[in-house]
This record gives C-alpha cells, structure tokens and sequence, in this order.
C-alpha cells in the first residue's frame, strides 16, 4: 500500500496537474493533497467540508468527502468508483463551509488502461493459432450461442454497476446537503447563543433609582447605556383633607373597638341610648325615632 502527495493551486495556471494512477487500483489506499493559495499555503478552514468530485470519461460523476484534514493538508482515500474506467477523469477539491464555497482546485486524475481487464480470459494453452481456428470452427455454433450468453451477462452487469453507481452519486449528495443543514443549524445556534449571553450581560448590570417630583407632574423613566441606570420620576401626591370627623347636633357616629364592642358617638343631649335597639337574634342594630318627631 502505498500514498500519492499533490500539490494544488487555487489560484488556476492554465494547465491543471495531472495525477497519474492505474486502472482497477488496489494498492494506492490515498491522495494527500497539498493546498496553496499562490505563493502561499490555503488553511482550511476549521468548519469547512472537502469534497473530491470527478467526471468519468463515461458521463457518470463521483463525490466522496475527504477522510481527515489538518492545516493546508486534506487527505483523500482512493475509491474503487474512481480508477474503474481508463481515460482522464476531471476532478476538483471543493473546500465550502454551511454557507459559501471557499475555494475550488482543479486537477486530471489520469487512469492508465490495464492490459488485462476483470474480465479477460487467459489463455491456458500453446496452441498454435491455426488449430484453434479449426477448432473454432468446429465448435462455432456452440461459441457463437456462448458468446451471446457472455454478451448478456455482461450487459446486465455493466446496468446493475451503473445503478449502483448512481444510488452512490445520490448518497454522497444527500450526505452533502444534511451536512450543510447541520452547519446552518450550528451557525443560527450560535448567534442566537451569543445574543442571549448579550442579553444576560445588560439585564445583570441594570440597577434602577428613584427621585420625587412635585404633586401633579407627569411620571417620568429614562435609561443611561453607559451606566445601565434606569430612573424613575415619581410624583409626590397631593396633600389631602385632615380625616378629623365631629358629629353635628342630632348626628351619631358609629365604631368598634379592639374587643369587638359597638360604639355610638354623639355630642348633645338629643340622641341617648334609648334611641339604639340591637336584636341579638338577628343581629340588626335600630335607630329608633320618637313618635310625632
């Protein structure tokens, strides 16, 4: 097993880089790519997502998210859905964070042909050419009704891979969009955060005062930002009458006191208790007014 090491450019040269590999690749288990931004080494971001995608000489396309990444550095394991056809296959590295595409690095990921397929037939004899012609011939409606069956097989095989492929190709985006909901959601979350720890912040430093006014103003509130003092005007009330209450001629007034009794209060010869009738039964207390009075 071994590791291919790419440098990539965001900043595009004309002539992307060319990245050789082999066709049905088994032993190259990565690609570690080197960003740069110029002269200068990219940083990925540290809420940023690199995705490897790539166009197949076929029409089909890929996209895999890279196994880990550190500094200017993404490594990108090598999939077997991206060496099975030889040609040029055209690839970019796209760094995006929940919002925005960061950068794009564009690259040829060169597939060289193996000279032997997954399906090839190796032969197992010396025979010369000749005698397996006669023998082709002999046995040609058997080699034709074999062939044909071969034919189909490998149709139906080439249409389930193609499937499979494009269920691949469905999976990787639907991994990309729940990817970026996640980081919107992180994003909203943190800037409702941050509004609350403000909000907590001012509601902690807020202290409150009060001053009188004269009777009859109008109430006044005012806030200082920079203190974070709220003062209240307040209006005294206006001064009211002396509560002292004395009964006229004729005129009687009522009271309990701390044991419950019932007082009459009067300040002339008019009224006498005699003038009271309390029913027990009922609990009624009466005034009686003399007949012809």
């Amino acid at each position: 097993m071994y590791q291919q090491t790419i440098d990539l450019n965001m900043i595009p040269s004309g002539v992307p880089p060319v990245v050789h590999v082999n066709q049905y690749e088994t032993q190259l288990n990565a690609f570690i790519f080197n960003l740069y931004k110029g002269n200068e080494p990219f940083a990925i971001p540290n809420n940023a997502a690199v995705l490897f995608n790539g166009l197949k000489p076929d029409g089909n396309v890929f996209s895999f998210a890279a196994a880990s990444t550190s500094g200017n550095t993404a490594i990108c394991n090598c999939e077997q859905q991206m060496v099975p056809l030889a040609g040029d296959v055209v690839c970019e590295l796209r760094v995006r964070t929940a919002s925005e595409i960061v950068g794009t690095l564009n690259f040829i990921l060169r597939v060289e042909e193996a000279p032997l397929h997954d399906d090839s037939v190796i032969s197992e004899t010396t025979i010369p050419l000749i005698e397996q012609a006669i023998d082709i011939a002999a046995n040609l409606a058997e080699y034709i009704e074999t062939t044909l069956d071969a034919r189909d097989e490998a149709v139906a095989s080439a249409a389930a891979a193609k499937e499979s492929e494009d269920n691949a190709a469905i999976y990787n985006s639907n991994v990309e969009q729940t990817y970026n909901s996640i980081e919107t959601a992180k994003s909203n979350a943190n800037a409702a955060a941050q509004s609350a720890n403000t909000a907590a912040a001012t509601l902690n430093n807020l202290s409150a005062t009060a001053t009188t006014l004269a009777a009859g103003a109008s109430a006044t509130a005012s806030y200082d930002s920079n203190t974070g003092v709220i003062t209240f005007g307040i209006p005294r009330g206006a001064t009211g009458a002396s509560g002292v209450y004395t009964q006229t001629s004729g005129m009687f007034a009522l009271s309990v006191d701390e044991n419950g009794d019932l007082w009459a209060h009067y300040n002339d010869d008019e009224l006498t208790s005699s003038n009271f009738r309390y029913d027990s039964e009922t609990g009624n207390l009466y005034y009686v007014i003399p007949e012809g009075a």
